[in-house]
């Protein structure tokens, strides 16, 4: 098992690094595509605001890639705060903002 904690330029990454390690998880911090193939698990850690963590998602990492790597070959995901928001269709947080659309909602 090897988790990616997804670096998007931002998040609680430290913490949940160390947790990980702590408990003997190998783990790896990257927005690299490679990585996120090669993972067994992801985590998508969350601070900020709905509108900002999209714009720094779409910025830093292949939405394509995380998309096929979770939704078609159901690589188990995690997302964190606004992390896990974020998989909604949009977001209302500071303005309408367009999120990954995994889940139906706002």
């Amino acid at each position: 098992m090897k988790i990616c904690i997804i670096d998007y330029g931002s998040g609680n990454i430290s913490s949940i690094k160390n947790l990980l390690s702590s408990l003997d998880f190998e783990n790896v911090v990257s927005n690299k595509d490679k990585d996120i193939i090669n993972s067994s698990h992801l985590i998508l850690p969350g601070v900020g605001s709905y509108s900002n963590v999209m714009s720094k998602l779409k910025n830093n990492c292949n939405l394509d890639i995380l998309e096929s790597e979770v939704l078609n070959k159901k690589k188990p995901f995690l997302g964190i705060c606004v992390g896990m928001q974020i998989l909604s269709d949009y977001g209302l947080e500071n303005e309408k903002t367009k999120g990954l659309g995994w889940i139906k909602g706002e």
